[in-house]
């Protein structure tokens, strides 16, 4: 039986095509890779990292060694050690703090544009209540009030993410609202809740990883920045902003110290921002038309 030619795609296709389109994007697969290595090295840091990051193993500041493969910190702790135990404040950050950012931002972005009226008028001016306050002012005002802690840290970034969240949901709940298969839901005697969670929500999904993947790649750069300044992961857990901020009184005694914590940084934010280009190329394909359907395909 064939298809018209202005039917959707079903639902099964368009994710293998996706996939097939971020698979042939290099540099989105090593990014995946690179970030699936450091998500098993912090999962497994206790078989792992070859000390305890608490304890004092070494003589402080020493050099890359044999016995300590990236020195020691002031304390006499291993660097690779507190690394890799580190790698798990980083990433509980990151997708802690997209899932506070999509969890709040989404339903409400998907209640303002599919339920538009007074409904659509009082999130965005909530959302824009929240964009007038920058980011970062934003995260530092939540953690003064709830006080410093990996949790009250994750909350604030959420939080902060959550105007990202909201008008993206929004503007493409808008696109599609009012397509033929969105109507047929609700003419088929589906209650507008249903109607927005099994049919509008899954085709608007596309652009919403997206964001959560550059949501997580921002959360890790605040985190690390909070922590910096002293209002994040609390020592003497490790974390790799308290190493640089423990590191920023030793930088001519121990060069290296303050240089392996930032390029893990940078390493994971380049990851995610391959994954997060990929991602972008798998749902926008090889045209425009592939981007719409990808948006406004059949209901799943």
């Amino acid at each position: 039986m064939s298809t018209a030619p202005n039917a959707p795609t079903p639902a099964p296709r368009r994710r293998l095509a996706s996939l097939r389109r971020f698979a042939r994007s290099r540099s989105a697969v090593a990014g995946a890779a690179g970030l699936l290595v450091l998500a098993a090295l912090a999962l497994f840091a206790p078989l792992v990292a070859p000390f305890d990051p608490a304890a004092q193993d070494g003589e402080p500041l020493l050099g890359p060694s044999g016995a300590h493969l990236l020195g020691t910190d002031q304390l006499g702790r291993d660097i690779l050690s507190r690394l890799i135990y580190g790698a798990r404040a980083s990433l509980v950050a990151a997708a802690g703090a997209a899932a506070v950012g999509a969890g709040i931002g989404v339903p409400l972005g998907l209640l303002a544009g599919y339920l538009g009226r007074w409904v659509d008028a009082v999130a965005m001016r909530l959302v824009d209540l929240l964009l007038a306050v920058p980011g970062i002012l934003l995260a530092l005002v939540i953690i003064v009030v709830l006080g410093p802690g990996r949790l009250n840290l994750i909350l604030a970034i959420g939080i902060g993410a959550v105007p990202e969240f909201a008008r993206l949901t929004r503007v493409a709940t808008l696109s599609i609202r009012d397509r033929d298969f969105v109507l047929a839901a609700r003419g088929m005697g589906a209650s507008t809740p249903d109607t927005m969670v099994r049919t509008v929500l899954p085709n608007v999904l596309g652009p919403i990883v997206i964001q959560l993947v550059v949501t997580a790649s921002m959360a890790v750069v605040v985190e690390a920045g909070l922590t910096f300044l002293g209002l994040g992961t609390p020592p003497p857990a490790p974390s790799w902003g308290g190493m640089l901020q423990d590191a920023r009184s030793y930088l001519y005694q121990s060069p290296s110290y303050g240089l392996f914590p930032g390029l893990c940084l940078v390493a994971t934010v380049f990851c995610l921002d391959r994954i997060g280009r990929g991602l972008q190329l798998a749902v926008s394909g090889s045209g425009p038309h592939v981007a719409a359907r990808v948006t406004t395909g059949g209901a799943v």
